[in-house]
């Protein structure tokens, strides 16, 4: 049975949730870009599968409270959420984000993410990493 749209979208969050960047790897072509509105820049396959890997393995947990997931076309699909993390010590974050997935041939090829950096950067902070868009 072939993913819809939307379950191509939700794999995506589901990997992330699980800890598992090669399950995102599988999810993403090669040539996927992936843009984020505090950078104003966009990441290859291979930094933003890096970028992934040092969120995954600088929280304890990572959870996604999907607020809306909506396919636009054939192609495009909206989701705002609420990204959860909770760091080593117990603290918990919430950052609220909006973002937009293009699908091709069951694969993403084009990501673009809109966050509060602010919010982004208190839990990089909490969880020693370096600030973004700074």
């Amino acid at each position: 049975m072939e993913k819809t749209l939307l379950d191509v979208a939700g794999s995506l969050f589901t990997c992330i949730e699980a800890g598992d960047p090669a399950g995102v790897d599988a999810l993403y072509s090669d040539d996927v870009e992936v843009w984020h509105n505090f950078s104003n820049a966009v990441q290859t396959k291979a930094e933003n599968l890096q970028t992934l890997t040092g969120l995954i393995g600088s929280v304890e947990q990572i959870r996604y409270d999907v607020r809306e997931r909506l396919a636009l076309d054939a192609e495009r699909v909206v989701q705002r959420h609420d990204l959860c993390c909770t760091t080593r010590d117990g603290t918990q974050f919430v950052i609220p984000a909006c973002i937009f997935i293009t699908v091709r041939d069951g694969r993403i090829v084009r990501i673009d993410e809109y966050l509060d950096s602010a919010q982004a950067n208190e839990l990089r902070k909490a969880s020693g990493r370096e600030a973004i868009g700074a």
